[in-house]
């Protein structure tokens, strides 16, 4: 899926520099690269703008950082913060980045289950709503049979970043199914 994404956004580019007056491919390269740390600037503008300071002076995200459309899908945003230097592998991840801004999950399996804060945690760790109610059905199955008992236990379950598990470990706490 990403590739066709990825593709997408490479036969756009290139479309976009032809249409600059770019005749060759170093000089599309070149405007491809310029564009896209636009694009990188202008994300992180908005990320800042979006942000407001919260209790002990941290960032959080403005109330209106998310959008409902009046089918009920959730629409959401993200912002890449590209940092170091501009390999290929960075180049990919942010065309990729910049074209899923906004992701609604509405169209996916599983999605009709989850309640509106399920929906806004999917957006923000951009996990399937099938894959979000595993998680949430393996962690409380191991948290009933004892073997989970923190965050840090429930890494182990998953082959995804560990900020992603905690995440959901915490709405399990909400929900009052894992104790803190």
């Amino acid at each position: 899926m990403q590739a066709v994404i990825s593709a997408a956004y490479d036969k756009k580019m290139m479309q976009e520099a032809r249409a600059a007056g770019c005749r060759t491919a170093g000089e599309a390269q070149g405007f491809i690269e310029q564009k896209r740390k636009k694009e990188a600037e202008e994300n992180a503008q908005r990320a800042k703008e979006s942000m407001q300071a919260g209790p002990a002076g941290k960032l959080l995200p403005k109330p209106n950082h998310l959008d409902s459309s009046p089918h009920g899908a959730v629409k959401c945003s993200t912002i890449f913060h590209p940092g170091g230097n501009d390999s290929s592998p960075m180049i990919a991840k942010q065309a990729i980045s910049s074209t899923l801004d906004e992701w609604d999950i509405a169209g996916f399996q599983g999605a009709d289950l989850l309640s509106e804060s399920d929906k806004r945690l999917c957006c923000e760790l951009r996990i399937l709503p099938a894959h979000y109610l595993n998680m949430l059905h393996i962690m409380s199955i191991e948290i009933t049979k004892g073997t989970v008992a923190n965050k840090t236990d429930a890494h182990s379950l998953f082959k995804v970043e560990s900020s992603k598990v905690d995440r959901v470990y915490d709405m399990l706490v909400k929900k009052g199914i894992a104790q803190a």
